[in-house]
């Protein structure tokens, strides 16, 4: 049975990346929206990818790290990562939008490998 993995991307890119190439080991829920976003709803998946694009996305990421075991966070730029990094939070693996698409995926599928999520 596929783990359950939530989405959130604003900025549709990405989602589209993973689910294009993860789509067959994962189920995915993707939230491109943050008018629609309620993280009081989002219960039961076993990670998330979330990409923070502005401060308003950073405050939706701590409003859901403690809710989701394995989570990954796409940060298009250094003062982004900066503020991420302060958080302290464990087990959060940081995607660098800056690295090929090609490294990008290999980090993604070590971690999902590691975290047991895919095999």
């Amino acid at each position: 049975m596929n783990k359950k993995v939530y989405i959130y991307d604003t900025s549709k890119g990405f989602s589209s990346l993973l689910k294009h190439y993860y789509s067959s080991k994962l189920d995915f829920d993707v939230c491109t929206n943050i008018k629609r976003f309620v993280p009081d709803s989002i219960e039961g998946y076993d990670a998330c990818f979330f990409v923070v694009n502005d401060m308003d996305d950073f405050a939706n990421l701590m409003n859901l790290y403690f809710k989701i075991e394995h989570f990954f966070v796409g940060v298009p730029n250094l003062i982004i990562k900066d503020k991420i990094e302060r958080l302290k939070y464990e087990e959060i693996v940081i995607l660098e939008f800056d690295k090929s698409k090609h490294e990008l995926l290999k980090i993604i599928n070590h971690s999902l490998i590691q975290r047991k999520l895919i095999a």
